[in-house]
Parts: structure tokens; sequence; C-alpha cells
């Protein structure tokens, strides 16, 4: 008898068996797809080359099950494999799925065989899914327009799944776009579908490997590359054309050599150190800028050996000071006529001494008194203002010599040398002692600050010799102030004391005037300065200052920080009542000391350069070359020329 297969309900394998003879029924069974060719195989295990096939009928759905009967050959063994086959589309499809079992063949009767078939068509396009166990061919199976043998449009979508868009039909013109800038390169065009990396639609870039060049853009650096592809290079930068450096030197504009990318204005001519004059004494020696444009006012030379301070270059002179810088002070038989003096002029108290030019100063005291010094003469002007009025503080205009006049009564008044006119400034509701005066001439306008022991601020201005108008209040401190002085009013200075918590020491007190604001800006004062007063203030130069006060209190400004220096007299300190201040080498002050009231600081120690008897009260000066004091008994003490 030979092998065949009977249908045991729609199809078998056909062959002759005999009766009783064992048999396999064969269960085949598959879903989630509709294969287009169903095979069933039996294969004999004992010589592999003994197969037979037969194709089953599919109907036309998705799931379905098949019975077939299987009867062994005579001459084949007893163990057989059965093997069920899916194929896609049609038997010269792909295998999409099989199923195998291995069976022996019973000598009578039968045994069941189950084979189940697995593949998936979600889209029901007859075509199974690639991603299922990779057998299928369907590269999208959500989309039953998209498998194998479609057409394939350019539209983004491998339709006929044939791994890309590659063989669709109407692909349009593209250029290779290697580094990806949008644009690419006209001698390597491409087709494609649609625009994708790698590729872009407008040619003309002429460096396709850097992003950065690329046409439609400014010429963003200066490289020598054509960045913009215009056919020029750094173009926009106008390279070769002349301009000036930022030192104010004449120059080409360039590439820049750092690799930024950016122009500069190279200089063709090298530029100069200029210097300025830093302490106003018309000699030049600080560095002002690197430049080829020379500032107002700059030399390319300094000429100023020390130009922290207006009195210390050039000739030496007599000052107490090393005006050459050669390491001497005074050298060369400069102070030969330089003497001391002191003289009696009547015997009032001067409370005020102010000085204006060599030679010349006024003296000012109470009841009226005045007088003016012009070298060895002196002109009796009290009662000029009146004979009721307490002179406490004075300063004359260095033009002309007018006297500005402050009174215990919390008035001011002004009067020329040797004339019988007189000004009166009064302020309205200003209580208090006028303790201070300084002024300043700027473009035929004198402006003149006053401050009382109320912590009135006053100015009072004038032009030429006209009041333009009553002296006014700028301001009222928290404090009771006692003098105020500066070399104009961006160095503008103001001293005293916080006096008014009651049962409470006096505290000292610094202020400053901020030229931009107007306002006035307490200073910060070392912590040990203790209590007191602070009595005088003087303006050296734009970045120095002194103050002097009670308990020998000392203190230097720099830079706009205060430091406290040692004090006359030691541990037995006096009160120091005014300073005059030149140079942290020449710093002159008063003290309430019998015998000793003048003070001299050099920088490390203080001497007292001439005792005298009577009380100074009051000390002035101009210049290191000239010192004025003025006291009890009628007394003034000069030093300098004759």
């Amino acid at each position: 008898m030979r092998l065949f297969l009977l249908a045991v309900g729609m199809l078998a394998l056909c062959g002759c068996s005999g009766a009783g003879a064992g048999a396999v029924r064969v269960e085949i069974f598959y879903a989630t797809f509709h294969p287009g060719c169903l095979t069933v195989t039996a294969l004999d295990e004992a010589d592999t080359s003994r197969t037979e096939t037969q194709q089953l009928t599919v109907e036309d759905r998705n799931s379905d099950a098949k019975t077939v009967a299987v009867f062994r050959k005579p001459d084949w063994g007893r163990r057989l494999q059965v093997i069920a086959s899916a194929h896609e589309v049609s038997c010269s499809g792909p295998v999409v799925a099989t199923s195998t079992q291995q069976v022996e063949v019973p000598a009578s009767g039968s045994t069941v065989v189950y084979l189940d078939l697995r593949a998936e068509d979600l889209d029901g396009d007859g075509f199974v899914a690639a991603s299922a166990s990779g057998k299928g061919t369907d590269c999208d199976d959500t989309d039953p327009t998209v498998h194998p043998g479609v057409p394939d449009p350019c539209d983004g979508k491998d339709n006929n799944c044939s791994g890309d868009e590659e063989d669709a039909t109407g692909k349009r013109g593209f250029y290779v776009d290697a580094d990806g800038d949008g644009y690419g390169d006209r001698t390597q065009a491409v087709v494609a579908c649609v625009l994708r990396a790698g590729i872009a639609e407008e040619a003309g870039d002429c460096d396709d490997t850097d992003a950065s060049v690329h046409p439609n853009q400014p010429e963003l650096r200066c490289d020598g590359k054509d960045d913009d592809c215009d056919g020029a290079e750094d173009e926009d930068f106008r390279l070769g054309s002349t301009c000036t450096t930022e030192l104010g030197c004449a120059g080409t504009q360039q590439c820049k050599t750092d690799g930024s990318g950016a122009a500069e204005c190279k200089g063709t001519q090298l530029p100069a150190t200029w210097y300025v004059d830093g302490d106003g004494d018309g000699l030049v020696g600080t560095v002002a800028t690197l430049s080829c444009t020379a500032p107002a006012g700059a030399k390319s030379t300094p000429d100023d050996c020390d130009d922290t301070s207006r009195f210390i270059g050039g000739t030496e002179v007599c000052d107490w000071l090393d005006n050459d810088c050669k390491g001497g002070v005074d050298e060369g038989n400069v102070c030969a006529a330089n003497t001391w003096t002191t003289r009696t002029l009547w015997s009032t108290a001067w409370e005020a001494v102010t000085t204006y030019a060599p030679g010349k100063a006024w003296l000012a005291g109470p009841g009226g008194w005045l007088a003016h010094v012009n070298g060895a003469s002196v002109a009796d002007s009290t009662g000029v203002c009146g004979t009721t009025s307490d002179w406490k503080v004075a300063w004359a205009r260095p033009s002309d010599g007018r006297v500005f006049l402050g009174t215990a009564e919390g008035t001011l008044a002004s009067a020329r040398p040797m004339t019988s006119g007189c000004t009166m400034g009064v302020v309205n509701e200003v209580p208090g002692t006028v303790t201070g005066l300084v002024g300043f001439e700027r473009n035929g306008t004198t402006t003149v600050y006053a401050v009382t022991s109320s912590g009135h601020v006053l100015r009072w201005e004038w032009s030429g010799q006209v009041s333009n108008s009553a002296p006014v209040v700028v301001t009222r401190l928290a404090a009771n102030l006692q003098s105020v002085h500066g070399l104009g009013p961006d160095s503008l200075l103001a001293v005293g004391a916080e006096d008014f918590q009651p049962g409470g020491d006096p505290l000292p007190r610094a202020f400053r005037l901020d030229a931009a604001s107007g306002s006035w800006i307490r200073e910060e004062l070392p912590t040990d300065v203790g209590t007191g007063y602070l009595r005088g203030v003087s303006v050296a130069d734009g970045t120095r200052a002194y103050a002097v006060g009670d308990d020998g209190l000392v203190l230097a400004r720099q830079a706009g920080t205060w430091r406290k220096l040692p004090s006359p007299g030691g541990a037995a300190a006096p009160d120091l009542l005014d300073v005059a201040a030149f140079h942290d080498n020449l710093v002159f002050a008063l003290s309430n000391k019998g015998g000793t009231y003048l003070h001299r600081f050099d920088g490390t120690a203080w001497s007292e350069p001439f005792p005298q008897a009577q009380v100074l009260l009051s000390l002035d000066a101009i210049s290191p070359q000239e010192q004025w004091a003025a006291g009890q008994g009628g007394t003034l003490v000069r030093w300098g020329p004759p």
C-alpha cells in the first residue's frame, strides 16, 4: 500500500489504504492572517528523502481550521514528521508561518496531531507584517495601501516596501548638503521624493564642509573666506580702509589674528604716554593715557617729580618741603631771608586771620575789630561793618582781597581793602555762631560757604563786587559744625560734633559735599576717635585732607578714608583748634597748650617751630611758603620772607 492522505472534511492527501490500517488525523489552525497558500507535508524520519506535500484549499477569511488524514505507505517507517506551512499571497510567496510535529502512525486506529500557524496581518491587505517574526513583507501593517507590489509615488512613504523611495515615481531635483546648513553643492545634484537630511532644495553653497558658509547671510567673520558665497571675501569689514584705533592712532581695518572672526583697526603709528597735572601746580607728572592724541593740557614728557602735591616739583623754595625731589628740604640756602616774626596790633583778641596773597592778610575780632595787613603796613578797618558784630571767622578772595566775615550772631558781612563800604548778609532763622568760612572764584563768580554751630550750611554768591542775593541755607546737618574747607566744591569738607543727645558726650563728625547731587554726606571716621569736637579741617589737595579736634585728635584723609595720626604732646595731648595742611610731611596745627601753641608735623613727629607766650586762636596759609597765626593781646605771628 502507498501512503496517502484523506480529507476528513474539506481536503485530503489522497492514497490507498487497506482495511484496518492505522492513520494520523492532522488538525491545522491559523488566525490573524489570511494565507495565500496552505500546504501539509509528511516526511519519513527513517528516510528524509521520502516526502509528500499536499496544497489545501484556503477560504477568504483570516482564521480557519483544516483536518487532514495521513496514512502510512507500506515502505515508509512509522515515525513521521508532519509540517503545515502558510505562504504569503501565493504558494510561490514567502513562508510566513510553519508548525511541525513528530508522530508515530499506529498499526490500527488513529492518532491526532495539532498544528497551529500564527502570523499578523493587522491591516488585512494579505501581507504579513515584516515585524512579526521577521517573515512577512508588509513594512507598514497599519496601512492596507502599503505592501509589496503596489505603485510607489513620491509621498514620503515606502508604499511598496522596497526599503526606500528610490524606485518611486515623480522625484524632484535636490543638491547634496554635506554640512547641513540648508544649502547644497551645485555640482552634486540628486533626485529624491522629499527633502531630507543630507540634501537641500537650494544650491549655491561655496564650501559644503563648513555649515557657517552659505548664501543669503551677512559676511559673518573676518577670516579670509567668502562666508556669504557672493564671490567676495570679507567685503563687509572694509578691509584696508583707514580708521582710528581706540588709542586715537591712525590705522587700517584688518582681520584679527586670534581666530575670533572679528575685524579691528590696526594702528600704523605708535601711541605715546601722556602726562597731566594731577596736583594743580602747572607741572605734569600723572599718567593720563596711552594715545596718539594728546589730552588737553597733557605733555608727553613729565616735568613734575611729585605730582601728588601742588607744592612739590620744580625749583627748590623755602617751604619745609623737598620741592626738587632730590632728598633734601630747603637746601641751597633758600631760607636765608625767612624768619618768624611777632607783631602786636592793638590789644584785641584776634579771633580770625585769613591770608589771600603773599604778605597780605585780614585780622578780625570782637566788637567789629577789623584790620588789613599789607607787608609792614596795617590799615585799621574797625567799624567798617559796624562795631556790634563779634567776628569769629574770615575768608579773603585771592583776586582782590575782598574779605568775607562770619559773626557770633549768625550773620555774614563783606568788605574790600582800603574802602569804607560793607555788605551785610543776613539769613533769617539761623541761630548759632558762624564757625567756618571758605570761598571759591570761578568764571567771575565767587561762591562762599559758611557753617554754623547749629548745623546750618550757608551759601553766598557774588558776581564781581556785587552780591547776587542774600545768603541762603543749603542744608542743616545733624552736628554742631566748627569748620569748613576745600579747594573747590568737589573737595569741600565740614567738621564738628554731634552734641544734641541729652547727657551724652559730643561725638566727632565729618561731612563732604557730593558736588554732583548737592548732598552733604557723613563720612566714616575711625572707631577709636573717642569723644569731643573736631574743630578744624584743611584740604591739602584733591585726595588728602586733615582734621584736628579735642584731646589732641588728628585725622588724615586719603582717597576718602580717614585714619588717626599721632597727637602733639603725646599722652598729655592738648585740644587742637585749627589746622593748615599742604602735604603728608607738612601739617600745621594750633592748640591750647600754653607756650607752644603752634605745632608742625613732618610726616613722622610733631615739633613746635615758634613758641609763643600769647594764646593763638586762628591759623591760615595759602601756601607752605608763608604761615599766619593770630590770637589774644593783638598778637600776629607770621613765617615767611620779609
